[in-house]
């Protein structure tokens, strides 16, 4: 068990370390504008900020990523927006291995409209810790994501979400805890076809981290860039029709090197 407990510490440590933020972007738009994602309407938000869901558009959406150029180091998150009337239901699952270390997610949320411009929403989470050596055990926890999000006028959001605040216990002895972040974000319509994102981010025994992004939509194509402080620079597209959205990501690390990552999605 103290063999179990000191692999997951410095597998979870290098995690945070070696990510652009914490939590990573979880999907190719979030990466694109630097990892802003509090106030953007998609499908991930059940993870971002799960109030936004509420004026989401009904979606499925696939996102697969790869960090660094490291084969045994990716990401997979297949998720949904289900639309019922003021209030919307959200489920995601995500496979994310990290050398013998595997971390799945299992998600399921609501979000309301209080009001035209105003919604609320609280998410539940299953994640199970697994490793491919058989000498550890696996481990797992149940945490939960609330936020809020409020279009304050016609080009101002904001947006406000906490995880974990009660910090999960995932071992017992010695004593360890699954970290618990906070993430807070604007996004403004400079013109009618710009939109700037930003969002502060703070983890559990983090530095504050500060992302930002800009996207530029003409008819139905996007562009989209960004930066975290944390040495992380990236540049998206994306296409879209009516039905069918595709975004692709390249984001760099002055030290760790590319990260490609691509969304399919589906609107009904």
């Amino acid at each position: 068990m103290v063999r179990l407990s000191t692999t997951l510490y410095l597998l979870l440590a290098l995690s945070a370390a070696t990510l652009a933020t914490l939590p990573p972007p979880n999907n190719a738009v979030a990466l694109s504008m630097g990892g802003s994602s509090a106030t953007y309407l998609n499908s991930f938000g059940i993870e971002n900020n799960v109030a936004t869901l509420a004026f989401a558009p009904a979606s499925i959406d696939l996102s697969a990523s790869n960090r660094f150029g490291l084969a045994d180091y990716s990401n997979l998150m297949l998720c949904g927006n289900l639309k019922l009337s003021q209030t919307s239901v959200g489920f995601s699952y995500q496979i994310l291995p990290l050398g013998a270390l595997t971390t799945q997610k299992a998600q399921l949320g609501i979000s309301k409209k209080l009001k035209s411009n105003l919604s609320v929403g609280i998410a539940l989470n299953f994640e199970h810790f697994s490793s491919t050596d058989a000498f550890y055990q696996s481990q797992s926890a149940l945490t939960f994501n609330a936020g809020v999000y409020y279009q304050i006028n016609k080009k101002l959001n904001a947006g406000f979400q906490i995880y974990n605040p009660n910090r999960t216990q995932l071992l017992e002895f010695p004593q360890e805890r699954l970290p618990a972040n906070t993430r807070l974000g604007i996004n403004y319509q400079l013109a009618d076809n710009i939109k700037l994102y930003s969002d502060v981010v703070q983890g559990s025994e983090e530095r504050l981290d500060l992302n930002a992004g800009v996207e530029l939509i003409k008819k139905n194509y996007v562009i989209r860039g960004g930066f975290g402080l944390n040495q992380l620079v990236a540049l998206g597209f994306g296409w879209k029709s009516d039905k069918i959205q595709i975004n692709v990501t390249a984001a760099y690390h002055n030290q760790l090197g590319l990260s490609p990552a691509l969304n399919l999605g589906y609107a009904f």
